[in-house]
C-alpha cells in the first residue's frame, strides 16, 4: 500500500507494548503506512529498533507504565493521538479511562487469545466509553518472537543450535503470521473508528496444526523446502481479512530472521571477545 493514500498517513497513534512481539509488528505496519507512532516504553533503551524513524520524528518515545493513567492521558493529549493500540499484555482499564477523559470517540484496539472467554463484566469492552476493537488470534509466529515456550521459535533455534526438539503438545490451534495479525489490528481500528462502536473479532488463517505438525513445517522451511498440506483460509473472516502469505512462505521469512539474529549475536559476541584480547 502506498503510504500517501493510506488512511493512516499523517495520523498520530499511541502503541503500548511497541517493543513486544505483536506491538513491534503493528508499529512497523503503521510506520510503513505513514503514521506517526507514539510508543509507550518502560526502559530507557526501549524503541531502539525504530531509531531511523525516531530520528525523523515519525516515531516518538514516551517513557511510562501502562498502569499510570496520568501518563497515558498525557501521551494521548500532548501528541494529539487519533487512535490507540494496547498491546502491552496488561489490563485495559487504565488506558480506557485515560482515553475517555481525553476524547470519548478515539478507537482503542486490544489483542487477546482466540480461546479466551468473552466476559461481559470487569475489564472488557462493554464498560468502555470509547469504541473498542478486540482482535483475537490463535498462536502468532514470525521473526522477533523470543518466547521459547512457543513451538516456532523453539524449533528454529533448536535447529540453528543443532539441538532439535520434539514437541509433546498434541493440541491443534490456528497459527497466524505476526505481520498478518498486525494488518488485522489496523483493519479493526479503521472499522471501529468508522462505525463508532465496539467489535470483537476472531481472525483465522486456516493453518490449524498441532505443535508436532508445525515443527515439521518449520524443519521443512529450515531445509529450504515447503511442506505439503497447507490449510485453506476459512470463509467469513471479519472485515475481508486474509493472510498475505501462505504458511510455507511465512515460515521461510521467519527462519531467515532467526538465522540473521543468531549470526548478528554471534558476530557481536565475537567482536567483544576480540576487543578484550586486543
Amino acid at each position: 500500500m502506498d503510504a500517501r493514500t493510506s488512511p493512516w498517513h499523517g495520523r498520530r497513534v499511541l502503541v503500548t507494548g511497541c517493543t513486544g512481539f505483536l506491538g513491534r509488528a503493528v508499529t512497523r505496519e503503521l510506520l510503513d503506512r505513514g503514521a506517526c507512532v507514539v510508543g509507550l516504553v518502560r526502559g530507557r533503551a526501549g524503541g531502539s529498533e525504530f531509531a531511523r524513524e525516531h530520528a525523523t520524528g515519525q516515531f516518538r518515545v514516551v517513557h511510562g507504565r501502562t498502569e499510570d493513567r496520568g501518563r497515558l492521558h498525557s501521551a494521548l493529549a500532548v501528541h494529539e493521538v487519533s487512535a490507540a493500540f494496547h498491546l502491552a499484555g496488561t489490563g485495559t482499564e487504565p488506558l480506557l479511562d485515560a482515553a475517555a477523559v481525553y476524547h470519548p470517540r478515539i478507537p482503542v484496539v486490544v489483542a487477546k487469545p482466540a480461546g479466551q472467554l468473552r466476559l461481559v463484566t470487569g475489564d472488557d469492552a462493554p464498560v468502555a466509553t470509547n469504541p473498542v476493537g478486540t482482535a483475537r488470534f490463535g498462536e502468532l509466529f514470525g521473526g522477533g518472537d523470543r518466547k521459547l515456550t512457543r513451538v516456532v521459535p523453539r524449533t528454529v533455534l533448536g535447529l540453528l543450535n543443532h539441538e532439535p526438539t520434539v514437541p509433546a503438545d498434541t493440541r491443534s490451534r490456528d497459527f497466524v503470521f505476526v505481520r498478518d495479525a498486525a494488518r488485522a489490528c489496523l483493519l479493526l481500528a479503521e472499522a471501529v473508528a468508522v462505525r463508532g462502536e465496539s467489535h470483537d473479532c476472531t481472525f483465522r488463517s486456516g493453518c490449524e496444526k498441532t505443535d508436532q505438525t508445525m515443527a515439521r513445517f518449520v524443519a521443512a522451511a529450515y531445509a529450504g523446502c515447503a511442506a505439503a498440506g497447507d490449510g485453506a483460509v476459512p470463509e467469513g473472516n471479519p472485515l475481508g481479512w486474509r493472510p498475505s502469505l501462505g504458511t510455507a512462505a511465512a515460515l521461510a521469512e521467519t527462519v531467515a530472521w532467526y538465522r540473521e539474529f543468531v549470526r548478528a549475536r554471534f558476530a557481536g559476541n565475537r567482536s567483544t571477545e576480540l576487543r578484550r584480547v586486543a
